[in-house]
């Protein structure tokens, strides 16, 4: 083999390692910027949340108060058929317990509330009343009382969606 050969091919055979070493790089990369879900001291980060499709879901299981399982889930709503702006983003908050299943939707723009509609509260063995969503541009909260063994307890209950940091982030806490 001639020497010109040989230094196309060892050129050919660096160039290939390098371009499959920059893919590799990159996917790296890519895989430390995924949606993810963290918990310290009862406050739950959803964080790269720009990464989430329209309707993808990100969900972390929790305990509440009582000691029970719980999962505190927010969801992409895709915003090309509403009349929000495209540089918003739109999320579905939930909280799913053992007895109590409430949700509400919020709508983030330049890292701000801009809107909070469409709640629902779901209670097994209980009542809830009083129910109320309100948001400020720092946070949409929805409020209920849960009413437990015909109004003898009750219970203040909340749900609250906090964007932090950039547009990706959201705080999610609760009491229920």
């Amino acid at each position: 083999m001639s020497t010109r050969k040989f230094i196309k091919k060892l050129t050919a055979s660096l160039l290939f390692i390098a371009v499959v070493m920059s893919f590799g790089v990159q996917s790296a990369f890519a895989e430390s910027n995924s949606p993810k879900a963290t918990v310290k001291n009862n406050v739950v980060t959803f964080s790269n949340l720009d990464q989430l499709k329209a309707n993808e879901k990100l969900a972390i299981a929790v305990v509440d108060s009582n000691g029970d399982p719980a999962t505190i889930t927010i969801e992409s709503v895709d915003n090309s058929i509403s009349r929000v702006a495209k540089s918003s983003n739109s999320w579905k908050v939930s909280y799913k317990g053992v007895v109590i299943h409430a949700y509400f939707y919020m709508t983030v723009t330049n890292n701000k509330v801009t809107n909070a509609w469409d709640y629902s509260i779901t209670t097994l063995g209980s009542t809830y009343s009083d129910a109320s969503l309100t948001y400020n541009s720092s946070s949409a909260k929805l409020t209920f009382t849960s009413n437990a063994y015909n109004g003898i307890a009750s219970h203040t209950c909340w749900l609250k969606g906090t964007p932090r940091g950039t547009n990706n982030e959201v705080d999610v806490t609760y009491s229920m």
